[in-house]
This record gives structure tokens, sequence and C-alpha cells, in this order.
């Protein structure tokens, strides 16, 4: 009777489907294979013993399955700490101005939050509103300006005046030089972080209030205190 490590795993499988999750039913320790191990050999045609370099092939199958298992439940340990430490430090963001990169506004009782843009060269300058539906709701005609940055200077109303409903926008910057190209712009979204939570397994903070702009910390080009102008 020759058993080889599949079989031997293949057996244990089978021995415990039903009576426990996949997940367990696939794993052996060291104890279970070397009871296998030590009735193989008992138990090998001794017409037909296995070689030697079988069974080290064997025993360096178990250990590298071993090892690898064992590796993997470090790195769980490693990502969860890291997860900690991060939600930790995300967590020191509260009440700090954050400035990330976006194109996100929102408007609450008339208020819009903080957005701003950067041009490299004099340009002709528009910017659009849209809600979140993609509809097109204002048109700002900046006009010509210099390199350098500008807020987004909206009003919180639509082309005809009147007030939007409170609720998430987007805005576009056109940006045309001199030559007539179009310029590549910068868009920015700004305001003090007043909360942070989890979504999806990501960490969100948010800028402005409870139902302000969400940002990732993977946005966040700039961060300091929130009296500093």
């Amino acid at each position: 009777m020759s058993i080889t490590f599949s079989e031997a795993i293949g057996s244990n499988n089978a021995g415990r489907a039903g009576s426990a999750p996949a997940s367990r039913g696939s794993a052996m320790d060291m104890s279970a294979f070397l009871t296998l191990f030590t009735t193989q050999l008992k138990y090998q045609d001794p017409t037909n013993p296995l070689e030697s370099y079988e069974l080290a092939a064997q025993l360096a199958q178990f250990s590298t399955v071993e090892r690898l298992t064992e590796a993997n439940k470090n790195l769980e340990v490693m990502r969860s700490h890291l997860s900690s430490m991060n939600n930790s430090l995300m967590v020191q963001m509260l009440g700090k101005q954050i400035t990330a990169l976006g194109n996100s506004l929102i408007t609450t009782d008339g208020e819009v939050s903080q957005a701003s843009y950067e041009i490299d060269r004099p340009c002709e300058v528009k910017i659009e509103i849209y809600d979140e539906s993609g509809q097109l709701v204002r048109t700002l005609h900046v006009g010509a300006q210099d390199a350098g940055s500008y807020e987004v200077a909206w009003d919180g109303c639509d082309d005809s005046g009147n007030k939007v409903a409170d609720g998430a926008y987007s805005f576009q910057v056109e940006a045309v030089d001199q030559e007539g190209n179009t310029v590549d712009v910068l868009t920015t979204i700004s305001g003090v972080c007043r909360a942070v939570h989890m979504g999806g397994g990501v960490v969100y903070l948010t800028l402005g209030g409870p139902d302000g702009v969400d940002v990732t910390p993977s946005s966040v080009i700039e961060v300091c205190e929130a009296n500093v102008v």
C-alpha cells in the first residue's frame, strides 16, 4: 500500500466533508501529516518500496505548503496592523485644513464648498458646473487670466440666477492659451476635515461638514492647521 502526500491531503478533505467548512477541511498540521507518513511507510509494498528521493520529495512538499500557510497568516496579521495604523493616522486629520485633488462641489443652505484650479500660462478660462445627473447648470465665463491659482467663484446659482438645490455638483475648467491650444488644468478641493469614515474598505475624509466632500488619503496634497490662512 503506497499513499502519496497529495492522496493523503485528498483523504483528509474527504474524511471531513460535510462536517466542517472547506477552508478548515483543507488544513493539515505537521502531526497529522507525520501520522499519515509513518502509516504510508508501514504499509508500503515491500516488493515496491518508496525510493528515498520520493520520501524526501513528499517531506519537502509538505514543508513548503506549511511555510506558505504560515507566511500567509503573518501577512494577514501585518495587513491588519497596517490598516489599524492607517486609520489612527487618518483620525489625526480631524480639524485640519485639507487640500486634495478633485473637482467636486457641495452646496448647503446656499453655501458652496471650496474649490480651486491652477493654470501654468495665460489663458482664456471658462468653468462649467454640473449636477449629479451630469446636467449643465451653470457656465462661468471667467475670461483672460495669468498663470497662477484661482478659486472657483460660484455663487450656487444656475444660469437663470436661481439658487440650486443642496447637494453634490462637479466642475470642469476649460483653459485655452493665446495660441488656441487647450491647456491642462489642475483642479483641487479643500476644507476642514470634519469626519473620517470607511466605505468598501477605503478610508474617506469628509471636508466641510457631515455632508461635505469625501476625499481619499491618496488624493490629499496639503494638510495644515485650520486657522492658517
